[in-house]
């Protein structure tokens, strides 16, 4: 019996101390309900509804509608230009010229070559005229005299041939001279003095100034928006008042790397002030039927394909998501389309952070301020950062001292 008690002991002991360990968890167990949840701050905005002009605005660059690259016609050593980029210029202004000497002996040689068919024209023709005679008197055969005829047309076709090429050598003399085609101003050149250039090498660029356009591209689910509507307002981003322009041109096919259209409008009455690589933008507006609502771009919630604001029930203050139709977007506004009723209270910031009837609060503005005055006065209280010379100092004199 003894035994029996000696391997009973470590068991019982097992059970005991187990038994202690749960009475003292379930001492130390309190009865804890659920924290409840609170408010989250948001900001609000009341919807109000009115007139909107719905409106697309692209960026552009202000171009030219003709850009030429001006070359000589003639191959040669530039030795002039005359010409800078920026520089205005007339229509049949001198921009460069070759070196014309070599034109200028070819040229010369055409004339040598013309007199010398002159000469043999004038000899032909006494010979016919001879030969003609003696036709007549039964000297010659027809024969004969249709052959001495030959030689006769011959050297007639030969003066023509040497003055075609002289005219030919004397325009290429004139080639030597680069003249503007029309009113603009240079956007670039491409030559230098001594450089010798090829026959039809870009030597000046030059920008018609009769016709200015900005060019831009149309995202594809607004092109057939913009093509309708056709009239257009251009507002440069240095100010000034907006200028009235029309679409003229409209790509067939899509940028492949943005997979927008390029397009340009041409601008009407366009000031003098207007240069070519301002930047502008464009903008296309059309009137609606009724009034629509305007949100901040903060108000958005984006899921998926689906567009969505908040809205806040001013009773139970709760939010609750309702779907909207987003019309167009500016830099930060957004207009909507019909669904939201004047006087709606939506949330226009902390969107992504709310979900379906959670309770909020609104943020005043004086919260914002009192937030600001707290966060500058911790700022003003922080210790100021040690100098990068304190820094280097020793940590103590001693310790400098015994080293």
């Amino acid at each position: 019996m003894s035994g029996f008690w000696v391997h009973a002991r470590p068991r019982l002991q097992l059970l005991a101390a187990i038994t202690f360990v749960g009475i003292f968890l379930a001492g130390c167990q309190r009865d804890e309900s659920p924290a409840t949840e609170a408010a989250r701050p948001v900001r609000t905005q009341v919807i109000s509804l009115q007139q909107i002009e719905l409106v697309g605005a692209y960026p552009g660059e202000i171009r030219p509608r003709i850009e030429s690259t001006l070359a000589f016609q003639v191959g040669g050593k530039l030795v002039q230009r005359l010409v800078q980029p920026g520089d205005a210029v007339k229509v049949g202004q001198v921009l460069a010229r070759i070196d014309p000497q070599d034109l200028e002996l070819a040229e010369s040689a055409a004339r040598a070559e013309l007199a010398a068919a002159k000469v043999e024209r004038s000899r032909a023709a006494a010979d016919l005229a001879r030969f003609s005679q003696l036709r007549d008197s039964g000297f010659i055969s027809q024969a004969e005299f249709d052959q001495r005829k030959a030689v006769h047309d011959a050297a007639a076709a030969r003066v023509a041939q040497a003055r075609a090429s002289l005219k030919g050598q004397s325009n290429r003399a004139e080639y030597s001279v680069l003249h503007a085609d029309a009113n603009g101003v240079v956007t670039g050149v491409d030559a230098e003095v001594g450089q010798v250039v090829a026959a039809g090498q870009p030597v000046v660029r030059v920008a018609g100034t009769a016709d200015k356009e900005v060019a831009f591209l149309i995202p594809e689910g607004r092109l057939q928006t913009v093509r309708d509507l056709g009239e257009a307002e251009v507002t440069l981003w240095t100010g000034g008042p907006g200028l009235r322009a029309t679409v003229r041109e409209i790509a067939a096919t899509a940028d492949p790397a943005t997979r927008a259209f390029p397009a340009r409008v041409q601008l009407h009455d366009a000031p003098d002030s207007v240069q070519f690589g301002m930047t502008a933008t464009v903008r296309f507006a059309t009137p609606v039927a009724q009034p629509l609502a305007q949100v901040p771009l903060s108000a958005l919630l984006r899921e998926g394909d689906r567009t969505a604001v908040w809205i806040l029930d001013p009773v139970s203050m709760t939010v609750s998501r309702q779907p909207v139709d987003v019309q167009t977007m500016t830099d930060t506004q957004a207009v909507l389309g019909p669904g939201l009723q004047n006087g709606t209270e939506v949330v226009t910031a902390g969107v992504h952070l709310l979900r379906d009837g959670q309770k909020v609060n609104r943020l005043s503005h004086g919260d914002d301020a009192r937030r600001d005055d707290a966060r500058r006065s911790d700022a003003r209280h922080e210790p100021a950062a040690p100098s990068t010379a304190a820094a280097m100092l020793p940590l103590s004199s001693g310790n400098a001292e015994r080293k």
